[in-house]
């Protein structure tokens, strides 16, 4: 009967154990995701704001570096939005 009550006791912490490591783990993805999805959006403002900038200059300060820059960065916003 004490073996009974040791081994029961046993397998009760192990299966607590589990249960606690696998909500841990599962706290802490969905941590992870909250914050990686934070960092595109900050990822997003930050090339918008760089776009509005190159948009902003006068048509006669327009380089092709520029335009090539342009469409990049609307690019990396596309890619970065979906």
């Amino acid at each position: 009967m004490n073996r009974q009550l040791e081994l029961t006791a046993a397998a009760v912490a192990l299966l607590v154990t589990l249960v606690g490591g696998t909500v841990a783990i599962e706290n802490r993805y969905a941590k992870a995701q909250d914050v990686k999805q934070q960092l595109n959006s900050m990822y997003a403002r930050q090339l918008k704001t760089r776009i509005l900038e190159l948009q902003l200059k006068a048509p006669d300060q327009f380089t092709p570096a520029d335009r090539a820059m342009l469409l990049h960065l609307q690019q990396e916003l596309k890619e970065a939005t979906q």
